[in-house]
């Protein structure tokens, strides 16, 4: 390989790493938290350093939360099914919460957690919103037949 083959495949591949560096997964949000049975929406994104964000909103806007998430267990590298994690959140209500999130497919997953008040918060999350709106709708209709 000559010379300038070979620097132009380094130079090439330096240029193309900060995109890949700051590529990260997006996720539509939904949920709802039980106490009240207010659904939220929202979106999430987990950067390459697993840390990521968090914004949601109850479907009336009065309510709204920002987070943070962190993934803290990879099954695989080579998969994102399986990736644990957790995120927390403020909302302008006064409460916070953590919810422990698993990712069970490619897309996306679910999870649940606390508020400060002992109330459950019910999450789901996938890259694509329809999917997520499906699953949380499912849910609510297993939870009425229980």
């Amino acid at each position: 390989m000559s010379l300038w083959l070979r620097r132009g495949l380094v130079v090439g591949l330096v240029a193309g790493l900060p995109a890949a560096l700051s590529g990260c997964a997006q996720y539509s949000v939904a949920g709802q938290f039980e106490d009240t049975g207010e659904l939220f929406f929202g979106a999430a994104a987990v950067s390459l350093t697993d840390a990521g964000t968090l914004e949601i909103a109850t479907a009336n806007g009065r309510t709204t939360c920002t987070g943070a998430t962190r993934v803290s267990t990879r099954a695989a590298l080579t998969s994102n099914s399986g990736i644990h994690g957790s995120a927390n959140a403020r909302c302008n209500d006064g409460r916070t919460f953590k919810v422990d999130f698993i990712q069970t497919s490619h897309s996306g997953g679910h999870g649940q957690g606390i508020d400060d008040r002992g109330n459950v918060v019910r999450i789901f999350f996938d890259t694509s919103s329809d999917a997520v709106r499906a699953r949380l709708d499912k849910s609510r209709l297993d939870n009425l037949i229980r």
